[in-house]
């Protein structure tokens, strides 16, 4: 299973802020990448005054496909709440759900909706410069001519540079 390293290199960090620092970018990450479906074998997250730094080990290199059953409405139900449940579902029509029995309320109509998982890279694209940008610094700067613009990247320290590989 590959393995995540990311370090944020910049001016230096205050050392009241170095160790929580390092604790909240591995928080950050792990708890995103097991919300994405993502369960790792083991993270450390390390800091210096210059440098965050995290590895995560043991990731898998695809999420899991995912495989879902959504209960819609009943069999001859009213046609907003059918028509509701295949754009809900993405159903082209009703010929594409199960019909499924119970005795106490009758038939209703089952979606089987198939997600194939996506590739980890391609994961961690997207959320890595969500954490940078979301940082929990208690102060934070910005620097440069761009970023002047609201929206832009503030960091404790101006950053130098951003490396993440991921691979075996």
């Amino acid at each position: 299973m590959p393995d995540l390293l990311l370090e944020l290199f910049s001016e230096e960090i205050p050392a009241r802020m170095q160790a929580k620092a390092a604790d909240d970018l591995r928080r950050m990450v792990t708890d995103k990448l097991v919300a994405e479906g993502l369960v790792y074998e083991g993270a450390k997250a390390f800091a210096t005054p210059r440098r965050l730094a995290l590895t995560v080990h043991g990731i898998p290199a695809r999420q899991a496909d995912l495989k879902e059953e959504r209960k819609g409405p009943r069999v001859g139900g009213p046609e907003a709440a059918i028509a509701g449940f295949l754009k809900a579902t993405g159903l082209s029509s009703l010929d594409e759900a199960k019909i499924q029995s119970d005795p106490k309320k009758g038939d209703f109509y089952v979606a089987l909706i198939e997600k194939p998982g996506r590739a980890t890279i391609e994961v961690l694209a997207e959320i890595l410069p969500v954490i940078i940008r979301t940082f929990p610094w208690p102060k934070s700067m910005r620097w440069g001519a761009r970023s002047a613009r609201s929206g832009s990247l503030s960091w404790v320290r101006p950053l130098h540079a951003i490396t993440a590989t991921f691979g075996l």
